[in-house]
């Protein structure tokens, strides 16, 4: 399947679900899209090459955030994912962020050196990802002669949109954490931790809870937390630690200006009995009984 001079040939993420400009047909059956004949091999060291370029080149073609208020919650204003079986350079970017001269360095800056491969911006599902090809841009499954002022217009409030909604289970935790914390701060005393609060959820996932633990310190790892086998016995540590006031810290502060840190530990929604919280330091075991009456719902939804 070669694509040759009609920019139609040149897909959308949801229109193809194959591989772009390998040589030779992968065992899975999945179709292979060509933009020349005689491809040469495709392999690790190129796919290396390619990465490291794309590491050092988008974050200085992308602005920081760094000047903007904080926003825990906010996310890179592009990440280059290491991992394809083709010529095809995923990044996770922020829309905000996207302009149609951006869009045009990349094309003709990056992949003016990488002609055989392609760039997509990941835009929240396939139908809302930008793929970038040497010659053509598809604004999701827009034409691809649509007018890329007006396509951009349209696509990245809607791309926005489904972020704001994929993020809101989050951010709700987030703001009762924000509240919380500064209680949690002035209670803990002396003590190393503290365990201040028991969701419902995490992150809007309902087969999990959320048992809120604040430690002293920036080194989180100091505190364990343990529950019987098979209750699933993972820690998530925030990318932000706390304030000496109870606020979160902006994760380029964190730890070397952090007093205190956040722990969040997920055992499964059913899960009632011990809850031990281990001081890995002093060796110091402390077990809270966990009960329904203990849990904490503060969606909005379910």
């Amino acid at each position: 399947m070669n694509a040759g001079p009609d920019v139609n040939r040149y897909p959308s993420v949801e229109e193809f679900g194959g591989y772009y400009n390998i040589p030779d047909q992968y065992d899975d059956g999945f179709p292979v899209l060509r933009s020349v004949e005689d491809l040469p091999e495709f392999g690790f060291p190129e796919l290396l090459e390619v990465y490291k370029a794309a590491e050092k080149w988008f974050p200085q073609a992308f602005p920081p955030f760094s000047n903007q208020p904080f926003d825990p919650l906010a996310e890179e204003p592009c990440f280059v994912r290491s991992d394809t079986d083709d010529r095809t350079l995923r990044v996770d970017v922020d829309f905000n962020c996207l302009d149609i001269q951006l869009l045009r360095r990349i094309q003709q800056e990056f992949l003016g050196r990488y002609p055989w491969w392609r760039v997509i911006l990941i835009g929240e599902d396939p139908s809302n990802c930008i793929a970038i090809y040497p010659t053509v841009i598809r604004f999701g499954n827009l034409p691809a002669d649509v007018d890329p002022e007006e396509a951009l217009r349209e696509l990245a409030p809607r791309v926005l949109a489904l972020r704001e909604a994929r993020q809101r289970p989050w951010r709700i935790q987030v703001t009762y954490l924000q509240r919380q914390l500064p209680d949690a701060v002035r209670a803990i005393g002396v003590r190393p931790y503290l365990l201040f609060g028991v969701l419902d959820n995490y992150r809007g996932d309902f087969t999990r809870l959320t048992v809120c633990l604040l430690v002293r310190g920036a080194n989180a790892e100091e505190v364990g937390l343990e529950g019987p086998d098979g209750v699933g016995n993972e820690l998530s540590w925030s990318p932000y630690g706390v304030s000496a006031e109870g606020a979160l810290i902006r994760e380029d502060d964190y730890p070397k200006k952090s007093p205190f840190s956040l722990v969040l530990w997920m055992p499964p929604a059913d899960y009632r009995g011990p809850l031990t919280i281990v001081d890995r330091t002093t060796g110091d075991r402390q077990t809270y009984e966990l009960k329904s009456e203990n849990i904490l719902s503060i969606s909005p939804e379910k």
